[in-house]
């Protein structure tokens, strides 16, 4: 990296973290009512009990003003997901588009890391809805697991048929295929959501369905991490560097082994989850903590769009990436306190975040079954034609992902949630 660019990232780096800085010391602790956090060990399993250990004898008391609290739903960040999808759509359809190598644009070639920007807010996010549940000893295991599954399995299960169903039928009609992306023994990995766990040899089948994997990782272990981020949560700010720390960490203990934390999927996805995940989850504490003053929120969210931008214009190495994205979420997240129309939170903006997981899971099988078609009326589409083509399957995509999202996704979700089994003890929240 060259002198410029370092002292770039040293200037981005410090006006991020004047940022920050800026609003720690505003943190309001004369609060109008008092909120009592003891973290309660959940006899749901053993996992719970493992918990336990850690948090058990640690209670804090946090004194929070109505102004810093975040509404029930925040909508900006439900907008924020279908950025990340778009984004993702994008990098994955770029080859399709004939105009050049994807790492050629860098914005594009970082279009990926969009995964690590669900991660974040997958921690946020759950931390806001299932957070005050466990500090209020009404939280249930189990009961969460079975909401999370219903929220990402009947989709994962429908696209995973039809990949199947795809390779099938094109193996019949002389199509031919990567063979180490359909390995049938690979099937029950993915049926038991284990594909990222380091326990097959190759992606395959519904590839991008690695990442949902690893969440389901994040979900088995949320009490953990959530008591773990919760020791600082009277010092919240702390809670943030240490997980930049860990984050940092985890960068140099893969680099031993020649992997790029940022670039993990089948291999280990779990571990790429974890600090994203964490950080999200303490970047919650952190807000509900503190109220910015006016503008600053979203100034914070330039900030980061451009921290984001400019390290992935320049192509540096993937973790720079990372701050900007933890501050897209924290920064937008804060948006949502004002009596302004937040950024990211019109009606369109949130429908569209709505159906952003069934974009991502459902556009695999659209590219595989329109090239499949196009490649055998007109052969491989060149130039113009590849550009037209390629736009149609990012359309295709969306499309599709609002269909699957009705009658699918949002159906099969609350049917499952509605008929919890009877060793399934409670109902979630949210």
């Amino acid at each position: 990296m060259s002198s410029v660019m370092r002292l770039a990232a040293l200037t981005g780096g410090l006006v991020f973290a004047a940022v920050i800085a800026g609003i720690a010391p505003k943190v309001e602790r004369d609060a109008q009512w008092q909120i009592k956090c003891t973290l309660h060990p959940v006899s749901d399993s053993a996992l719970i009990e493992v918990t336990r250990l850690v948090v058990y004898s640690h209670s804090i008391d946090l004194k929070v003003r109505p102004s810093m609290l975040y509404p029930a739903d925040i909508r900006p960040l439900t907008g924020l997901r279908f950025v990340a999808a778009f984004w993702l759509l994008i990098y994955f359809f770029w080859e399709r588009f004939d105009l050049g190598p994807r790492d050629s644009i860098g914005l594009v070639h970082a279009g990926n890391y969009g995964v690590d920007l669900f991660f974040i807010l997958s921690g946020f996010v759950l931390a806001h809805v299932y957070g005050p549940q466990v500090e209020a000893k009404t939280f249930s295991w189990r009961s969460f697991v079975w909401a999370r599954l219903a929220r990402i399995y009947p989709l994962h299960l429908i696209c995973l048929a039809a990949m199947i169903a795809i390779w099938a039928a094109g193996s019949l009609m002389g199509a031919t295929f990567k063979a180490s992306a359909f390995v049938v023994e690979q099937i029950p990995y993915h049926l038991a959501l284990l594909h990222a766990w380091g326990l097959v040899a190759s992606d395959g089948w519904n590839f991008p369905s690695w990442s949902i994997s690893a969440e389901w990782f994040a979900y088995l272990t949320f009490p953990i991490s959530f008591g773990i981020a919760a020791l600082f949560a009277k010092r919240p700010l702390i809670g943030v560097i240490l997980m930049t720390a860990v984050f940092a960490a985890f960068v140099a203990w893969m680099r031993l082994y020649n992997i790029e934390l940022m670039n993990m999927t089948w291999q280990g996805g779990i571990v790429r989850i974890v600090p994203s995940f964490g950080m999200g989850i303490a970047l919650w504490l952190l807000g509900r903590n503190l109220t910015l003053p006016k503008g600053v929120a979203g100034l914070g969210v330039a900030i980061s769009a451009i921290w984001v931008a400019m390290t992935a214009a320049w192509n540096w190495p993937s973790y720079w990436i990372w701050p900007g994205l933890a501050g897209l979420v924290f920064f937008l997240a804060e948006t949502s306190k004002s009596n302004q129309a937040p950024l990211l939170a019109s009606k369109t903006w949130v429908y569209l975040g709505e159906i952003s997981f069934a974009a991502y899971m459902v556009h695999l099988p659209v590219d595989i079954a329109l090239y499949q078609i196009v490649e055998r009326v007109i052969g491989e589409p060149k130039g113009t034609l590849a550009l037209v083509i390629g736009v149609g399957g990012v359309l295709a995509s969306i499309v599709v992902a609002a269909i699957a999202h009705a009658l699918v996704e949002k159906p099969a979700r609350n049917w499952l949630r509605a008929n919890i089994p009877s060793f399934m003890s409670g109902k979630p929240k949210a």
